[in-house]
């Protein structure tokens, strides 16, 4: 496994007591049930999977316990390593949904059958996301909004826009 086959869904900021509890940090607030039985965890370049024993969250924060992982010393081990998932251990979407990471290296086209370039990027603030697109050696970013992203599908890689007038020349990175 690769890192880049794998998508980070948190951090670890520190143990919690002396059986090897991690406090953990997740990406997405959102996730209240864990998906994943196993996680990868980097060191010195090298990836480590760990299965998972427990997941809970009290008051808000989210606690993980690894097989293996035992005591304070070994948790403290692992303190600022990212946490990571293989991308098919996600749970299925329903038909029209799919997880930001999917987008990654799709094709963006207009509807006129223009080919941009891939997606290098996704940025997001607040409710809002850009799409970053290499287009020629260049970047641009293209608003991730029903108005503009007509079509998306991520199984065929590719994404079709519906860009107006002037955008895909104002916003060059």
């Amino acid at each position: 496994m690769k890192r880049v086959e794998l998508v980070a869904i948190g951090r670890i900021i520190r143990s919690e007591g002396k059986d090897g509890t991690l406090k953990i940090r997740l990406y997405q607030k959102s996730l209240r049930e864990p998906f994943f039985k196993k996680i990868y965890l980097e060191s010195e370049g090298e990836l480590r999977d760990y299965e998972v024993e427990s997941f809970r969250i009290v008051r808000n924060s989210p606690f993980l316990r690894l097989k293996g992982v035992n005591s304070l010393e070994e948790a403290e081990a692992l303190r600022g390593r990212e946490i990571l998932v293989r991308p098919e251990d996600f749970p299925a979407l329903e038909s029209g949904l799919y997880y930001d990471f999917q987008l990654l290296g799709c094709l963006v086209e207009t509807v006129a059958g223009r080919e941009l370039g891939p997606v290098v990027e996704l940025i997001t603030v607040g409710q809002a996301s850009l799409l970053v697109v290499e287009v020629g050696g260049k970047k641009i970013e293209i608003p991730l909004v029903e108005a503009i992203c007509r079509r998306i599908d991520p199984a065929a890689g590719k994404i079709v826009i519906d860009p107006p007038e002037g955008l895909l020349e104002l916003n060059e990175v």
